[in-house]
């Protein structure tokens, strides 16, 4: 198990710097992390992917910095890692364990990211603007937080002339590589937010299955079940149920599911996924949140408190749904394989896909992924890459 560490006192002109280098930064706070089992090693602890230091460090031969970030992988990792940089403060895990990894001889952090997992959804993503992540329904373990495109964090991890052009550059660039889409982009759900609604009409005895004429819309529509609602893309069907549920009602659910939450924290910090009003249109959601719903009906209602880090401490544990509700419905979204593209905000389409897979020890992954592309079954693709990595 992690030992608890003493946290390192920061200067107060650090923490200015972590604090105004990037809106993706997180203050440091005292945390559990892994002992440094490499003793001998002079310099920073490193973050661990599937127990293998995805980081690094070398001598600066600066006094007040006496060691530079080094990244192996650094563009696959940086959704994970964040950067660390002389000049630019830092973000990510490496502002979150500021204290515990810059000891003079560091402690490690060890994530629970799977490397195949995350690996497969970064190369199907490629240089679009997307996320993907994978999330243990039972655990509540992230094993993949991927956003694209991605950056190098050791490009200016230094104080440098060509650090200075490195971080010009990409904090310049309108793609916002460092913006951590699948933790903090919250967007317009779509009719993934179906899920939501379905769940609430079951929870509040509208239907009593998903296989009972629900007698909205028309064409193939018309009369159909939540199963087939689903299925079809029947948004008058769940349009309907929604005004008969009520806001309230609605609502009630949405904020069982993790919806409010604004204080969420994996440790990275995430942002909120609003529900506000159905009727007005006024709902976002994260790609995290979207598996955290996903996740909840494979455990019978269940929310694992998300983690990205493996401390070893009590995971929190809520009831989003009534295990009923999350088990009538499970079958009918895991039958679900398109999902209807949504504006991505800025006029461009965006596709949506979630699924459920099994790790090796046979536990239930919910894979999220969403994808800045015309083409409606990109984000499928990525699901499928993260499917295959966990068989």
């Amino acid at each position: 198990m992690p030992s608890v560490i003493k946290r390192l006192l920061v200067a107060p002109w650090i923490l200015a710097l972590l604090a105004g280098c990037s809106g993706d930064a997180d203050p440091p706070r005292e945390n559990k992390a892994q002992p440094n089992s490499r003793a001998s090693v002079d310099g920073y602890g490193d973050i661990l992917v599937g127990g293998r230091p995805v980081t690094g460090s070398r001598p600066s031969g600066i006094s007040k910095f006496p060691y530079q970030r080094t990244y192996s992988e650094g563009k696959l990792y940086a959704s994970v890692t964040g950067f660390r940089s002389i000049a630019f403060g830092a973000s990510g895990l490496e502002s979150v364990y500021e204290g515990s990894l810059t000891h003079r001889k560091g402690d490690d952090v060890e994530t629970t990211v799977d490397p195949g997992v995350q690996k497969a959804a970064f190369e199907a993503l490629g240089e679009r603007r997307g996320a993907a992540v994978a999330l243990n329904a039972a655990t509540g373990e992230l094993l993949a937080v991927v956003s694209t495109p991605s950056y190098d964090p050791a490009a200016f991890s230094g104080n440098s002339y060509k650090d200075q052009e490195a971080w010009r550059k990409v904090t310049g660039d309108k793609n916002k590589p460092i913006f951590n889409r699948a933790l903090r982009e919250a967007t317009a759900p779509g009719e993934t937010f179906d899920i939501v609604i379905a769940a609430s009409a079951l929870h509040h005895g509208l239907h009593d299955t998903v296989d009972e004429p629900t007698g909205g819309d028309s064409g193939e529509c018309a009369n159909a079940t939540i199963r087939e609602a689903l299925a079809r893309s029947c948004g008058e069907v769940f349009a309907k149920l929604a005004a008969d549920l009520g806001e309230e009602r609605l609502r009630e659910t949405a904020k069982g599911l993790g919806f409010g939450d604004d204080g969420l924290k994996v440790p990275i910090g995430v942002t909120e996924s609003r529900y506000e009003s159905y009727r007005d249109g006024i709902i976002t959601v994260t790609p995290l949140q979207l598996a955290r719903v996903t996740a909840a009906l494979a455990n019978r209602g269940v929310m694992a408190g998300p983690h990205l880090v493996a401390e070893g401490k009590e995971r929190q544990v809520a009831q989003g749904v009534p295990a009923a509700a999350a088990s009538l419905l499970l079958p009918a979204v895991r039958e679900k394989k398109e999902w209807a593209p949504t504006d991505a905000g800025d006029g461009t389409p965006s596709s949506w896909s979630l699924t459920y897979a099994r790790t090796g020890e046979g536990d239930t992954v919910a894979l999220v992924a969403r994808v800045v592309a015309s083409d409606a079954a990109a984000a499928a693709r990525v699901t499928a890459a993260m499917t295959e990595a966990l068989a």
